[in-house]
């Protein structure tokens, strides 16, 4: 399995950032999939979804998703992760 996340450090706590598919966010899926991130992914874990026009909606603590509201997208240290 494939995890496309960017794992953060910011103001002293590390979070991790995870891509999924679109509509995730919007679906009743959404809990299920932060919980089966993978164990050795920091927590929390906020959701991420690319929308059509390019921006991203993010899902998760309020302070972490006001963060990255003001973070350019590509300025994250995406990488891929296998298991």
């Amino acid at each position: 399995m494939r995890f496309d996340a960017a794992i953060v450090k910011e103001q002293g706590v590390t979070f991790t950032v995870l891509l999924v598919k679109n509509g995730i966010i919007n679906s009743s899926d959404r809990e299920n999939v932060r919980s089966n991130a993978p164990n050795n992914f920091p927590r929390p874990v906020v959701l991420a979804e690319q929308r059509r026009d390019g921006r991203m909606l993010y899902h998760g603590r309020n302070d972490i998703v006001n963060f990255l509201s003001h973070v350019t997208y590509h300025q994250l240290p995406w990488k891929t992760f296998s298991l």
